[in-house]
């Protein structure tokens, strides 16, 4: 006769991951624009939480009325990237205080550059390499924040520097430093 001896099993604990958090991924999107926005234009000014709650209710505006927010996110980096040039071209040139640049009443902050960036996908019909690189740093912030590896930074600083975009390569390196540090 040959025993069977039963192992009793009990399950043992585990732990879930849900991914997410609290947060919608819209107010996602709007805490990665100002994010973006501050790096790329006020990198050397702070804020308090206070001021930055306002800054994002005020860029949640240009959010309200859209399907696709990430079309939306990429669309205001590339108006961010036409304000930067504008200010740097000339010497005199400025950008508002933030609480009036990102109000959407406000025709000489972010809601005046939509014509701008109009004008460049235009301009992209007969010549359609124009301002590529205002592009190819919208579509890089995304990948990034979609997946935040070393191996996406590198690539599209290979990309920035071959593109000789110089300034947008300080741009995207600011962001990635700043998307760092807050989150």
């Amino acid at each position: 006769m040959t025993a069977v001896r039963k192992i009793k099993t009990t399950s043992a604990p585990y732990l879930r991951v849900i991914k997410g958090g609290k947060s919608s991924p819209k107010s996602n999107t709007i805490e990665n624009t100002w994010i973006f926005i501050h790096a790329a234009l006020w990198c050397n000014k702070e804020f308090t939480n206070k001021e930055e709650t306002h800054f994002q209710n005020l860029i949640a505006a240009h959010y309200t009325t859209v399907k696709n927010p990430t079309k939306v996110f990429e669309e205001i980096i590339e108006r961010v990237c036409l304000a930067k040039r504008y200010v740097n071209r000339k010497r005199g040139r400025y950008l508002s205080k933030p609480i009036d640049w990102l109000n959407i009443n406000y025709h000489k902050g972010l809601a005046g550059t939509e014509g701008w960036n109009q004008e460049v996908c235009l301009q992209r019909l007969s010549v359609p390499e124009y301002n590529k690189g205002i592009t190819l740093l919208a579509k890089s912030i995304t990948k990034y924040l979609q997946e935040p590896t070393i191996k996406t930074i590198v690539a599209v600083r290979k990309k920035l520097i071959a593109q000789k975009q110089f300034d947008l390569l300080q741009m995207f390196n600011n962001t990635i430093i700043n998307f760092q540090i807050n989150k």
